[in-house]
């Protein structure tokens, strides 16, 4: 669900999306990241909205493989201190994500 708010230039656009039992997949983030960075105008040639188009498609795709190796690092430094902290059921939760 996407709920949209003009709030005016101070704010800009407050927008709430929600999920059940969970975080938001890595492609939902990558989506807004990319939508915040990579803009074209309706007005432009048909050739350079594809282009865009086709530019925003790879480059969400590599922030999607870093935000997924970023993940990976952080479960590891997690599972690292649990297991220094002694809690050997917990770190290895965390390692079964």
């Amino acid at each position: 669900m996407v709920m949209s708010y003009k709030a005016g230039p101070e704010l800009g656009i407050i927008e709430v999306h929600t999920t059940e039992e969970g975080g938001h997949p890595i492609e939902f983030w990558s989506s807004l990241c990319i939508e915040r960075i990579v803009q074209v105008s309706e007005e432009a040639p048909e050739e350079v909205q594809n282009q865009v188009k086709e530019y925003k498609d790879n480059i969400q795709k590599v922030i999607e493989q870093y935000m997924q190796n970023a993940i990976k690092s952080d479960r590891i430094t997690i599972n690292n201190q649990l297991d220094r902290a002694g809690l050997k059921e917990a770190s290895d939760l965390i390692r079964k994500l």
